[in-house]
């Protein structure tokens, strides 16, 4: 059980790893792209996972299975406004670009993993799912499947500073925007609160949130694969 469980800590450590860092560097490219450089002058435009990671989000990732990474630094201020309608507005398409990243990365792993299922149902050689090496693939690529729908899911939660707070703010009004930024000062406390005493219940709810989504992003590649596999 001890070796189960430290190849699971190595694993959630590798996928932490790649996923914040491809999350926080899709919001820095996507401010970036709309104008504003503020994270690229900050070193945070890159893949490197010493300059995103968070120590206590790195932590909540590896013992409960969702975190997050340091916030990009974003300056509406320098959007371009030919390419924004409003500061907000080009919160929101930085905001995305994270949870949309994370999605994409799951949607990529599972092509590969049954691309792998694939090769092996051709080459008659299922039986090599049991080797070690293979089934030791298969967990680290599950493990990027839905980490990264449970990551994405998490940071679009409407609580400062996760992802979902400026995705609510862009489709606020005014006066209700400048009441619910009022709330960024709590934020802290708010994420304590939630991790260690609603982590459970928040669990639960992100699983079922997730059903949907494995739908619209997994099934059908699973479908097409199982058919073709079916074919040989």
């Amino acid at each position: 059980m001890q070796n189960f469980n430290l190849q699971q800590t190595l694993i959630r450590i590798l996928v932490l790893t790649l996923s914040l860092s491809i999350h926080e560097y899709s919001h820095a490219r996507m401010a970036y792209h709309l104008g504003d450089d503020t994270a690229a002058r900050q070193g945070r435009l890159t893949l490197n996972p010493t300059a995103h990671i968070d120590l206590f989000g790195a932590l909540a990732f590896i013992l409960i299975g969702f975190g997050w990474a340091k916030p990009v630094p974003v300056n509406s201020s320098r959007f371009s406004r030919d390419k924004v309608k409003s500061a907000r507005s080009g919160m929101m398409k930085v905001a995305l670009a994270g949870p949309v990243s994370n999605l994409i990365l799951s949607f990529f792993m599972n092509v590969i993993l049954q691309i792998i299922i694939l090769i092996l149902t051709i080459a008659n050689k299922t039986s090599l799912l049991n080797n070690t090496v293979i089934s030791l693939l298969i967990l680290i690529l599950n493990s990027f499947i839905y980490s990264n729908i449970y990551l994405a899911i998490f940071n679009m939660l409407p609580i400062p500073p996760l992802d979902g707070s400026n995705v609510l703010g862009a489709v606020l009004s005014d006066k209700a925007y400048y009441k619910y930024i009022k709330i960024q000062k709590y934020s802290g406390i708010i994420m304590l609160l939630l991790v260690f005493f609603g982590g459970s219940i928040l669990s639960t709810i992100m699983r079922y949130i997730s059903i949907p989504i494995q739908y619209i992003l997994l099934y059908p590649v699973n479908l097409l694969f199982s058919f073709l596999g079916g074919l040989f």
